[in-house]
């Protein structure tokens, strides 16, 4: 009795932990940054979950060169993106941009920030524009005097409470007096703020229930203040989510208000929904995400053993045709490398390629006329 107890104890601080508010609000103005190396990789990092960025991307052109060793003039090995031709005067068509998304929160941007390096026949003028005015203006403009070593260059900027679901920047190369110079590009950062926002949607709850041929949504909330819609997304891997109705919101309320949604084409297996919260000036946040269930005559029917499960090691029965088709994440939908392996008994053995922190993880199989999906919570 008393280790049951302790194991529903246990369970519920980990759901605690896990499970975010119904309200989402950001408490404080935060500092953020988002980088982008260049060392090997033209993908980017955030600090911030609010921002994703997207690869770097050479416009105007083909590349000759892409992200190779640099050895600089005191023999110390660098890296950088080795980007040619660049034209001998200004034009649009050509420059290298950096772009990010962000979700729900309002952000100021308040300095760029690069290396830059040229050969002795590379670009020595440059430009640096932004979405803001869809490119027009130039933030800034530099000469690139000293040849074969790393330039740092920053830009201060004023960008304030910005709510653009998309961000992006150029730097633009010219003067080039061969098309065989080349120039490097490293450590592109972008600096700001995620300001702090309290949309005024108060909701208290929200839960999926399954039918015979649909899935039911209700949510109810106890406050809302120039709330215009709720816009009701689904997904069936917790990565991709495309809306599939809007619901009008109250505008104004003090009371308590229930809404009501029905997904009339549910996918076969695990679905995932979760509400936009949209205010009347744009702004919005996500609530927390439900799943249901809808049963189909080939599930598999896979089971843990045991559960909770090992955080180096997880054992199902009811083996998968395909175990290539399992897909194993974590709550927030972060996908999670692992190895398997069949048993004797016919079971088989996943094993995490990084030892699981304690928390839910779902362990998804992609079939033919759907998904199969099974919870596994780690000690």
């Amino acid at each position: 009795m008393k280790t049951h107890f302790m194991f529903t104890l246990r369970y519920l601080m980990i759901m605690l932990l896990i499970w975010p508010p119904l309200s989402p609000t950001a408490c404080a103005q935060e500092a953020f940054q988002i980088k982008w190396s260049m060392d090997y990789t033209q993908a980017g990092t955030s600090s911030h979950a609010n921002f994703t960025p997207v690869n770097a991307t050479l416009l105007g052109g083909a590349n000759a060169y892409t992200l190779p060793t640099v050895y600089s003039p005191g023999g110390a090995i660098g890296t950088g993106y080795i980007t040619r031709p660049w034209p001998t005067s200004f034009t649009t068509a050509r420059s290298m941009e950096f772009a990010f998304s962000a979700n729900s929160f309002k952000y100021s941007i308040t300095s760029f920030s690069f290396r830059l390096r040229r050969s002795g026949t590379g670009p020595s003028q440059i430009k640096v524009r932004c979405s803001a005015d869809h490119f027009t203006n130039d933030i800034d403009a530099f000469l690139i005097s000293n040849l074969n070593q790393f330039n740092t260059y920053v830009v201060p900027v004023n960008f304030p409470f910005l709510s653009d679901n998309t961000f992006s920047f150029r730097i633009y190369a010219y003067n080039a007096p061969s098309i065989h110079g080349v120039l490097w590009f490293d450590e592109i950062i972008v600096n700001g703020l995620v300001h702090p926002i309290i949309l005024p949607v108060s909701l208290t709850y929200f839960k999926a229930t399954t039918a015979e041929d649909h899935v039911d949504l209700h949510w109810e909330t106890a406050s809302e203040h120039n709330s215009s819609i709720f816009v009701v997304e689904k997904s069936v891997d917790l990565i991709r989510f495309k809306e599939v109705g809007e619901v009008p919101a109250a505008g104004e309320s003090e009371g308590r208000r229930v809404y009501h949604f029905k997904d009339e084409l549910p996918a076969a297996g695990a679905s995932y929904y979760r509400l936009r919260l949209v205010d009347k000036d744009g702004s919005f946040a996500l609530s927390q995400t439900v799943d249901v269930m809808i049963e189909t005559r080939s599930s598999t029917f896979m089971q843990i053993m045991p559960n909770p499960a090992d955080p180096e090691k997880i054992i199902i029965s009811g083996i998968p045709e395909d175990p290539q088709a399992l897909v194993l994440t974590s709550s927030a939908g972060i996908r999670i490398a692992f190895e398997y392996q069949k048993t004797a008994n016919n079971t088989l053995v996943l094993r995490p390629l990084t030892r699981l922190d304690p928390g839910l993880y779902f362990l998804i199989y992609q079939k033919n006329i759907g998904k199969e999906h099974v919870k596994i919570l780690v000690r």
